[in-house]
């Protein structure tokens, strides 16, 4: 895997966990990597009087980060959120952590979904990662 990849997926799930044992839900955020390979957080400013779907913070982000590594001011960045998915053809819903990722070289990435517990207050289990495609989330 791209070590800038790997560094936001690393960073991304530090913060998830963290939102996660604070609020015991996952609010979408972003990272990103700039010239330097450096990991920098990035959420959107909400205006508490009109909130919006996590459907258009996802959008919102992905569109800024997008125009920023087109314009090359990064290298890599990466949009997490929560969601849940049916892990067996019998089985429940499991919660997730998802991040799409994309970075400057083009290569097509999958999506990386991490499945999580949450087990009390301010303690949450996360899982094994594993990738899929990330049209399932579009």
């Amino acid at each position: 895997m791209n070590p800038e990849i790997q560094s936001i997926i690393n960073h991304s799930l530090e913060y998830a966990e963290d939102m996660l044992c604070q609020n015991s839900e996952l609010h979408p955020f972003a990272a990103f990597t700039d010239k330097n390979g450096q990991v920098h957080p990035l959420e959107m400013e909400i205006d508490k009087k009109n909130i919006p779907t996590n459907g258009k913070i996802i959008e919102t982000l992905w569109d800024y980060c997008k125009g920023e590594l087109d314009e090359n001011k990064i290298s890599a960045f990466g949009i997490s959120f929560e969601s849940a998915m049916q892990l067996e053809e019998d089985g429940g819903l499991v919660d997730v952590v998802v991040i799409i990722a994309d970075k400057s070289d083009g290569d097509e990435l999958p999506a990386y979904c991490t499945p999580f517990k949450i087990l009390g207050e301010e303690n949450v289990e996360l899982g094994e990662m594993f990738a899929v495609d990330k049209k399932f989330f579009n």
